[in-house]
């Protein structure tokens, strides 16, 4: 199967890497030039699989999935002169733009389905959010982590917003690792420890089927011990309800 990338930024690469270095990987995949420095690298790197399109319609011309992962703002701009096939698989990745938004941008093609990727998807780990379910879809993004198909449209959107979480979260690893270095811990130690730690936590919580992790943090909270004590500081502090109003912020702005 042919597959096309329209666009070649962070999201792009990190699929691309993935699926070239997956068991599986697919036979042809055709990249846009728009950002050349990477699409030359990504042709580089995977020789006799990536090739770079002298133009988006040449993408089209010469896949079977076509994957949009231009910039939101842009669609209006690219997507109407591109001719698209009935027979296309069109695979969207754009914030914040629902699939009754990108049919007569996308029209004859009728199969469109919309992903959430992380940059994570390089290194075959992390969720990957899809709706509607799609074998062909699901089957390509399976090798490069958890694929998580979800009923409505809605549901993915808020998965998305959760995205947003990215830079909080290695904001608060740094912290860590800032602290652990003033305490006298090499920084790549620190880091490393820090990030196995998390590593590890969201592995167990990712095996709770139910989603009970209140439950997972009473187990940690010995009454005196180290874990409370910590956990008390937090609470005291505003605690971690400060990410709703966050998130809150993010589903205005992509609404």
């Amino acid at each position: 199967m042919r597959l096309g990338f329209v666009g070649t930024g962070n999201i792009t690469e990190a699929i691309v890497t993935g699926l070239c270095t997956s068991s599986t990987p697919p036979g042809e995949i055709w990249v846009s030039p728009r950002n050349r420095e990477k699409a030359d690298s990504l042709a580089s790197n995977y020789r006799g699989v990536v090739n770079v399109a002298n133009a988006n319609q040449t993408v089209l011309d010469n896949c079977d999935v076509v994957f949009l992962a231009i910039l939101p703002q842009h669609k209006e701009e690219i997507l109407p002169s591109l001719v698209f096939r009935e027979d296309h698989i069109v695979v969207h990745l754009l914030a914040g733009t629902t699939i009754p938004e990108m049919v007569p941008l996308v029209k004859p093609a009728w199969r469109i389905v919309r992903a959430v990727p992380l940059p994570c998807t390089a290194i075959h780990v992390g969720p990957i959010a899809v709706f509607p379910d799609h074998e062909v879809v699901s089957s390509l993004f399976d090798p490069l982590g958890t694929v998580i198909a979800v009923d409505e449209e809605a549901k993915l959107e808020t998965l998305a917003i959760i995205t947003a979480l990215l830079a909080p979260y290695y904001a608060m690893v740094e912290t860590v690792v800032n602290w652990g270095e003033k305490q006298g811990i090499d920084r790549k130690d620190a880091a490393s420890y820090t990030a196995s730690m998390f590593g590890a936590l969201s592995v167990i919580a990712q095996s709770r089927a139910d989603g009970d992790l209140a439950t997972l943090k009473k187990e940690c909270m010995t009454p005196g011990g180290l874990n409370a004590l910590a956990m008390e500081i937090i609470d005291s502090k505003g605690g971690f309800e400060n990410i709703i109003p966050a998130l809150e912020a993010v589903k205005e702005k992509v609404s």
